[in-house]
């Protein structure tokens, strides 16, 4: 049994490599959507979608309960400025970058914390150098029973680390 997210990711994929054969921008194909709600003629503004209950993910998202919930980072630079910074250094870090340019989102995929897993790391850069983000493991594990590190929120730490090592890039 193919997962509907597996299955939309390999179609993903296999599109993306066709449009690149082709010679077409990557700005015009879909990048994986994980949490990504495309501006449109209704919704003028990007945004990421909020974290499913029961996943290993965090979000700048204002509705997500503590546990899930990471302010938004900061940049010193505008919009235009910080998207293309971000897009060429963390190309250089053996990261798969994906973007759509007009709604200066990012979507990165680094290693997760299961063996051979991946995480999806959205960023969304708006005005006054805010960037929200989100960051979901695609393999959800159960969280540690405790933390060992000060000041911690129990539960999706490791995400909360990919977030803050990609915050030290921006």
């Amino acid at each position: 049994m193919i997962l509907p997210g597996v299955a939309a990711r390999a179609a993903l994929a296999t599109i993306t490599l066709a449009a690149v054969q082709l010679g077409y921008p990557l700005e015009s194909v879909a990048v994986a959507e994980v949490g990504y709600v495309p501006s449109s003629h209704i919704e003028q503004i990007p945004r990421l979608k909020s974290c499913e209950p029961n996943t290993n993910c965090v979000s700048s998202g204002y509705l997500e309960p503590p546990n899930r919930y990471m302010s938004p980072l900061k940049t010193l630079s505008d919009k235009e400025t910080a998207y293309r910074r971000a897009v060429r250094d963390l190309s250089t870090r053996n990261n798969k970058v994906e973007g759509i340019a007009k709604d200066s989102y990012l979507h990165i995929e680094v290693p997760g914390t299961a063996p051979g897993s991946i995480d999806d790391v959205e960023l969304i850069f708006a005005d006054e150098g805010i960037v929200n983000v989100r960051c979901e493991a695609r393999v959800t594990l159960p969280p540690p029973p405790f933390c060992v590190k000060k000041n911690c929120i129990n539960g999706n730490m490791d995400q909360r680390t990919r977030v803050e090592e990609i915050s030290r890039v921006l």
